[in-house]
């Protein structure tokens, strides 16, 4: 009776097996789990290479906080940051494909978009703006003890433009160039010309930074030595606007810097640019990563703009917006205007 029953059984089980195509049934999927979905790959991920800043910058917490984000947060993604002079440096990588981002500003963007200024022959032209985290301003920081008053005062004195090789550098130095003045250039890293105008070596530096906090480079360069920055006349303005349209003047609270006047000074929104062929759906997470997680990336950089999404589709600026980004923009209620979305 015992073998004839093992027998009914064991034939039960090839039967069964049999009608399920020879395969056992399993039964650990989990609860709302199906077997099939326990059998697929793994997505493979997607790997990208961020251009960033030097350390000594201020600006390289924000790049590094910004690539936190997104292997944090963006599923399927991760970037790792590099190193470098700034944004030409971060232009030549992106255009060599060894980077996919930039750190820029709003007037660089659009002078590698049209191959005019600083870009003029080069046959790159495929970035796309990001985000513009920093509504920023270029300061041209000089001694108290110096007795520059006017920025022709600078006239053969020594005088850093701008980190080496940075877009600081460059726009500083048109600057000077159209208002004819020319100044002992003291080319240097943004670290060696702050040591440089500690140690009396140099009458100023010219650094970018928010206009909302006190830049850190500059607040460090203050402990050494009393500062002014340097107060555009409007001629002035109205004279590099000749040759350099996009070039926005704008006046910044000189309380920021301890100073008993508000200055005018060139502005630009600084943040980042993508390049133009990273997919839609990537660069759409990316930028509602960054708008979802802003605690984060304050905490790193303070002076970043209350709405940085916003701020990108500012009407002043003329730069093309990456497909992605607009379609965040869209769905958050942002008017973009029609000049910046990719055609």
């Amino acid at each position: 009776m015992k073998k004839l029953l093992a027998f009914v059984l064991a034939a039960a089980m090839v039967f069964c097996m049999t009608a399920c195509g020879n395969e056992p049934v399993n039964t650990t999927a989990a609860p709302g789990q199906s077997t099939q979905a326990q059998t697929e790959a793994p997505k493979e991920e997607v790997k990208l290479m961020w251009a960033g800043t030097s350390a000594s910058s201020s600006y390289y917490a924000l790049n590094v906080a910004l690539v936190g984000i997104i292997n944090d947060y963006v599923d399927g993604v991760h970037v790792t940051l590099m190193e470098t002079g700034g944004t030409v440096d971060d232009y030549k990588l992106m255009r060599d494909g060894e980077a996919s981002f930039a750190q820029t500003s709003a007037p660089n963007e659009y002078c590698l978009q049209n191959g005019v200024g600083t870009y003029d022959g080069w046959t790159f032209h495929d970035s796309y703006d990001l985000c513009f985290f920093v509504p920023q301003a270029y300061y041209f920081v000089v001694a108290k003890d110096a007795g520059i008053k006017d920025v022709t005062d600078l006239n053969g004195k020594k005088m850093n433009a701008g980190a080496k090789g940075t877009s600081a550098e460059i726009e500083a130095t048109n600057i000077f160039t159209q208002l004819g003045v020319t100044p002992d250039y003291y080319p240097a890293s943004i670290a060696d010309a702050v040591d440089a105008f500690s140690n009396r070596q140099i009458v100023g530096f010219v650094k970018s930074g928010s206009v909302m906090t006190k830049d850190s480079t500059i607040a460090n360069a203050m402990t050494s030595r009393a500062i002014d920055i340097i107060d555009f006349t409007p001629e002035q303005a109205a004279k590099v606007n000749e040759k350099y349209p996009y070039y926005a003047y704008a006046k910044v609270d000189g309380s920021i810097y301890d100073l008993d006047h508000d200055f005018l000074t060139y502005n630009a929104n600084f943040g980042f640019s993508v390049s133009k062929d990273l997919d839609e759906d990537i660069v759409y997470r990316i930028i509602k990563a960054f708008d979802e997680h802003l605690d984060l990336v304050r905490a790193a950089y303070p002076g970043i703009s209350d709405d940085p999404v916003a701020l990108t589709a500012a009407p002043a600026d003329v730069s093309l917006i990456h497909p992605g980004v607009v379609k965040y923009m869209k769905e958050k209620g942002i008017d973009v205007p029609a000049n910046r979305i990719p055609q």
